[in-house]
């Protein structure tokens, strides 16, 4: 549980509080809550997992040990995932930038084992200098730009609805008796302001109490912003593909 807790403190410093980066957060510590031969860990891993290879930011090199040393990549994300330790935000850019790292030691392991009896194998240093890894050729450069104007026409979306709430039902949803502390509030100075505050911010500037908040948004506020932005997301087929 400590570890939970310690892993839970770090991916809340570096979210940069998008639904993506809050979503992927909440699957990570889904995954590390579960022993690692539980099958319901299984499936949250398979989700990580093809989330991860939909980015376009994952090393992807023509390369003949490439398969089998992602594969090894996997396996060991699935058994060391609980030692993710962000360093930058958002969450879903150091985690491809930890994994890629593993994944390039991974091809560099299995090209000098495969030709340990080859006196001219080349270093690690030399495949990084050389531009072996990481390289996205011309088809991979516009699926990064299609999926990187779908994703910002898909936060406009969302940001407008959060603003305008033609429903009502986000600030209809607050704390008992407390209906300016409402969900719109809370998301807009969340998610959406310039300078996204953090949960104890938001507490002292409502003056409510921040377990209080903190509880209201984890049991009724985030799912409700959740539902719809999934439900936004449907016009965007690609992007729902990721959440």
């Amino acid at each position: 549980m400590e570890r939970i807790n310690e892993l839970r403190l770090k991916l809340e410093r570096y979210s940069d509080r998008t639904p993506q980066d809050e979503l992927l957060c909440e699957l990570i510590l889904a995954i590390c809550s579960e022993s690692v031969d539980i099958i319901q860990r299984r499936k949250l891993v398979d989700r990580l997992f093809r989330k991860l290879q939909l980015s376009p930011k994952l090393s992807k090199v023509s390369h003949p040990y490439y398969l089998q040393a992602q594969n090894k990549t996997w396996l060991w994300l699935n058994k060391h995932l609980h030692e993710f330790n962000p360093q930058r935000s958002p969450i879903q850019a150091s985690l491809v930038t930890w994994v890629n790292g593993h994944l390039r030691y991974r091809i560099q392991d299995l090209y000098t084992g495969k030709n340990s009896k080859n006196q001219n194998t080349l270093p690690l240093e030399a495949l990084e200098t050389s531009g072996f890894y990481g390289c996205l050729d011309a088809l991979d450069l516009e699926i990064e730009r299609i999926d990187r104007e779908e994703k910002q026409a898909l936060v406009r979306d969302i940001a407008n609805y959060f603003q305008g709430d033609p429903q009502q039902e986000l600030r209809n949803s607050h704390p008992r008796n407390r209906p300016d502390c409402n969900c719109q509030i809370i998301a807009q100075k969340l998610l959406l302001d310039e300078s996204p505050a953090k949960m104890a911010t938001i507490a002292r500037q409502l003056n409510i109490k921040e377990q209080t908040i903190r509880s209201f948004w984890r049991r009724t506020g985030f799912s409700k912003i959740k539902k719809i932005a999934v439900k936004i997301a449907e016009k965007y087929p690609q992007v729902l593909a990721e959440l």
